[in-house]
């Protein structure tokens, strides 16, 4: 029969283990998740750089930035766009936050157009992700109507992404025509001078409540602005009531 001394220290001996155990797995990393310093990740989107690292500095957390950088409508060049992790969200001090600035809108070259028609014109600077602006006639004598001319900013430019652009476009023969001018915001005495000494004529004038506007002003004209008409011919306006 064994001596009660060694159950005794059987007993202990499992003990110390089952303690090693606990305070191994279970004590120590809740004390070191205790211990361990923490930041909030502060939010630097829309902020230049220097000032979104001295920030990630005093919050004691590394800075990874992008090389490349991404184009961003809202966001202005040189400033962060991205960052990873998302802010709010508590770190370790020492964490590494990812960052990338805003290249600004992506600056396009306007291509050349001439000889295109204007709905070609009009595809290659959608696809560009630029706007159409105002369509213009332009006399030219070797180019055929509804053919371009030239485009306003002309061919290689430097525009943005969202930029508008003018197409002038050729109004063939114009012989004996005159251009119809942008009427919208002169008075009605003045839009019927102007007219009369082109050679047209002022034609249905009606009327429309616009509380903002001051009264007797040009809205809108028929025919559009920078047709090439014949003399004599008759424009209808629209004026403020």
């Amino acid at each position: 029969m064994k001596h009660p001394s060694f159950y005794a220290t059987c007993f202990w001996a499992v003990v110390g283990f089952l303690f090693f155990l606990t305070a191994d797995f279970i004590i120590m990393p809740i004390l070191a998740g205790h211990l361990s310093f923490t930041s909030e990740v502060p939010s630097v989107v829309g902020k230049p750089a220097k000032e979104a690292q001295a920030i990630f500095d005093d919050e004691n957390l590394e800075v990874s930035w992008d090389s490349v950088g991404r184009y961003s409508a809202k966001v202005p060049a040189g400033a962060v766009l991205i960052q990873v992790p998302s802010p709010g969200r508590r770190v370790k001090e020492g964490r590494t936050v990812h960052l990338i600035l805003s290249k600004g809108l992506r600056e396009i070259t306007i291509p050349e157009l001439r000889g295109k028609s204007q709905h070609q014109a009009e595809i290659t600077l959608n696809r560009l992700g630029l706007l159409v602006g105002k369509i213009l006639e332009g006399a030219h004598v070797s180019i055929p109507r509804g053919v371009v001319i030239r485009t306003e900013p002309g061919t290689g430019k430097i525009s943005r992404v969202g930029d508008r652009i003018n197409i002038v476009i050729s109004a063939g023969s114009v012989q004996g025509r005159q251009r119809l001018p942008d009427l919208t915001g002169t008075t009605l005495e003045r839009a019927s001078i102007l007219l009369d000494s082109l050679g047209f004529k002022v034609g249905t004038v009606s009327r429309d409540a616009v509380p903002e506007k001051e009264t007797g002003i040009v809205l809108k004209q028929q025919p559009n602005f920078g047709e090439f008409l014949d003399p004599g011919t008759i424009v209808d306006l629209t004026i403020v009531d």
